[in-house]
């Protein structure tokens, strides 16, 4: 009898009884992060240190030999789920499903409507014309980054933003596996135009992904917070009524959009 094929949940599921999923499955994204970092002089990752210190967690070979098995069958799923249609957000599917909490869990955009989406968006490049920049400010696993970079082309600047770290992690990793390199991921909240937390960019030259901590140096960072003083200089300062009845200023979230 032919045994059954072990897909990326099967794996990832098999440690949840030696350890907690949700930090088994945020430290395989930080391992993923650091490996998709290498330095080409040294054969190190960018980010050895916090390799180290992530992996150290996991000291027996037996679960050591496991990560390299896992990040195989996410890039092999991830290519069978774009042939038949379903996208190719493995990570994400995989943390709706499974490592939801109690009263917050978290539901990313279905495929089919990311791709309804992203057909909406004309950002077709014509000859000579400067590529577009492409903002999800809410981006969750990526989906809809990546919905609009198969429909639209790889061509264009992707921009994700999340408060939630273990997304941007998600999304950082979804970006680069699907060979969308001008990109970059922040963790941040994006009604604050002042908020950083850290950021990842996805490059070609050099290639990887690449954990920004410094805000002066994140090119998403200084557009989010330009965008920010755009919309203020145009739209007018609007009152809205408090439940009084007097009048009071707008917040910033009804300014960002």
């Amino acid at each position: 009898m032919k045994s059954k094929k072990e897909t990326f949940a099967d794996l990832l599921q098999a440690f949840s009884y030696r350890y907690d999923l949700r930090t088994f499955f945020d430290d395989f994204l930080t391992i993923c992060l650091c490996a998709f970092s290498q330095n080409p002089l040294t054969g190190k990752s960018h980010d050895e240190d916090l390799y180290m210190q992530t992996i150290a967690k996991y000291k027996t070979e037996e679960v050591r030999n496991e990560f390299p098995k896992l990040v195989a069958t996410l890039i092999l799923e991830m290519e069978e789920s774009l042939e038949n249609g379903t996208g190719s957000d493995v990570l994400g599917t995989f943390y709706e499903m499974h490592l939801y909490r109690k009263g917050a869990a978290q539901y990313f955009t279905p495929w089919p409507i990311c791709q309804l989406m992203a057909h909406c968006l004309p950002c077709k490049q014509e000859e000579n014309e400067e590529p577009m920049r492409v903002v999800d400010p809410c981006c969750g696993s990526g989906r809809m980054l990546l919905a609009n970079a198969l429909a639209n082309g790889k061509e264009h600047y992707y921009y994700g933003i999340n408060i939630d770290h273990t997304c941007v992690k998600m999304a950082a990793i979804n970006l680069f596996l699907n060979g969308v390199f001008h990109s970059e991921v922040m963790c941040a909240d994006a009604l604050s135009p002042n908020d950083f937390r850290m950021s990842y960019a996805i490059s070609f030259l050099p290639f990887g992904i690449f954990r920004i901590e410094n805000k002066e140096q994140s090119r998403l960072w200084h557009m989010h917070v330009n965008s920010f003083k755009r919309k203020q200089s145009i739209l007018p300062d609007l009152k809205l009524p408090s439940e009084d009845g007097t009048p009071v200023s707008n917040g910033s979230q009804l300014q960002l959009f």
